[in-house]
């Protein structure tokens, strides 16, 4: 086959103009080694790559491809690829690596023999990626093109990894995919698709041109709310005094006391226990270590259920003895006050806001997305007396129970209730609107779920919902709706 391939070779493979176009350019122009393709969230940046890899495949029989991307979407590569190669390279695999298969692939050769094939397809996690072991083995040999999907994500220690990749000079080629621009690149190709730019092959636009709508629905908080969350805050502004250790606790307690009065008490609880073994500690003088600061850290992360994950926030921990009791003692009386609560307002909203929305309606497809996996176990507990079908989709479903719950919404409808970390790679076309319960601390990631719901094949109007506290209890929130609203004027 020639080394250039025609824009009707990718057409061929069933892709749409603007990626033709793209494919065709960036395999000509060998010489700008890195290129970043900018398109909305559901355009096809998977099959696009997947028939660049399944071409240069084709061209040469000894290429090495490495693909990075976050591991929910690993099993969705690794289909689109095999889909794109042709017959005759269909032994060439797509290859899942986890740690146990890198495992096994390193002891199949001799002892300091380079583990990775001259003909492969590698796909990676980027989180196992960016470890420092795995960011030493991968840079032991050359790949032809390194693709890296979601590269808004490149941060931290993910920043870190593709960086030493680039001062190894072990990537030939480098394609970045995202809806969101990578800045601090040098020498980057950027190419950005917009939706009135994607037409089919007759010049028609395949995406929607409904204008994103987002309704604001207020509720007020009791005065016994009001009084615990100001108690809250005091906590969470006495721990952000901490250096970062107490910087990041107070972030997440922050972030969970607006999603909900239950994940909060979740939270709260966690902490405690990992406080009372730190508070033992010092009672019997024995000092802490880095493991105490970072189980503390990880069962905190644990309530979030996210693509992103956090980096490492810090080694070591210096707190007052004195000043730590008396935190333990204020995080008790939180838990004991929690308890005694009866009335949750938001939730209150809620359940209002859907029984209207149902109400006199046949058939109705609404998602509820949250943060917090047990923000979203609470609502599926709260909106079974509504008599509506409802399912429930989060980060610790496998991918078949996960498709099995998307196929009966997709049936039924009724009210699909998830949170973040099934975002990637869901088609949620039909879904007439999306509350969102609690919000990301990133505009960007607020972005990505508009481009869940806005997407081809969608034939009516799509509205986003977001819950807000009449007195503006939490201030990243106040801040982030006004971001919100500066770019979309709200109903």
């Amino acid at each position: 086959m020639n080394n250039s391939p025609s824009v009707e070779y990718f057409r061929n493979k069933g892709l749409l103009p603007f990626q033709a176009e793209f494919a065709v350019t960036f395999l000509a122009e060998k010489s700008k080694l890195y290129w970043q393709l900018v398109s909305p969230v559901g355009t096809g940046k998977t099959r696009l790559a997947g028939a660049i890899i399944a071409h240069e495949s084709e061209v040469s029989d000894k290429k090495r491809f490495l693909l990075l991307c976050p591991a929910s979407l690993l099993t969705q590569w690794q289909y689109v690829i095999s889909e794109m190669l042709s017959s005759a390279k269909r032994g060439i695999k797509p290859l899942i690596i986890d740690r146990k298969t890198y495992l096994e692939i390193e002891s199949s050769v001799p002892v300091g023999q380079n583990p990775w094939p001259p003909i492969a397809i590698i796909l990676m996690s980027i989180d196992l990626a960016k470890r420092d072991d795995m960011v030493k083995n991968l840079a032991t040999v050359n790949w032809d093109l390194v693709i890296l999907d979601e590269s808004h994500l490149l941060k931290g220690k993910r920043r870190a990894l593709f960086d030493h990749l680039v001062k190894s000079g072990v990537m030939k080629r480098v394609l970045l995919l995202t809806a969101t621009p990578l800045h601090k690149v040098e020498n980057i190709v950027k190419k950005i698709i917009k939706y009135q730019d994607i037409l089919d092959w007759e010049g028609k636009p395949l995406f929607p041109s409904f204008e994103k709508k987002l309704i604001i629905i207020d509720f007020e908080r009791t005065n016994e709310e009001k009084a615990f969350l100001n108690e809250v805050q005091k906590l969470t502004k006495e721990l952000a005094t901490l250096r970062r250790y107490g910087k990041f606790q107070s972030l997440i307690l922050l972030r969970v006391a607006s999603s909900s009065i239950y994940a909060l008490e979740e939270s709260l609880r966690r902490l405690l226990v990992r406080w009372k073994i730190m508070r033992n500690k010092i009672t019997h003088n024995i000092p802490w270590t880095n493991e105490d600061v970072a189980m503390t850290e990880q069962d905190l992360i644990a309530e979030l259920d996210e693509v992103e994950i956090f980096e490492e926030v810090s080694n070591t921990v210096t707190i007052q003895p004195k000043k730590f009791i008396e935190l333990y003692q204020k995080l008790e009386a939180l838990i004991d006050r929690i308890e005694e609560m009866r009335t949750d307002s938001k939730l209150n909203s809620l359940l209002h806001y859907l029984k209207t929305s149902f109400e006199g309606k046949r058939k109705k497809y609404l998602c509820i997305w949250t943060s917090f996996r047990n923000t979203a176990e609470y609502l599926m507990s709260s909106v079974q007396d509504l008599q509506i079908p409802s399912y429930l989709l989060t980060g610790s479903l496998t991918g078949d129970e996960k498709n099995s719950g998307l196929d009966l919404f997709r049936k039924k409808g009724g009210i699909l209730i998830s949170t973040d970390a099934l975002m990637e790679g869901m088609t949620l076309e039909f879904v007439d609107e999306c509350i969102n319960y609690d919000l990301p601390l990133n505009p960007n990631k607020f972005e990505q779920r508009w481009g869940r719901f806005l997407r081809y094949g969608r034939k009516t109007e799509f509205h986003m919902v977001i819950l807000r506290d009449q007195l503006g209890a939490f201030m990243w929130e106040e801040k982030l709706l006004w971001k919100l609203q500066r770019t979309i004027a709200p109903k």
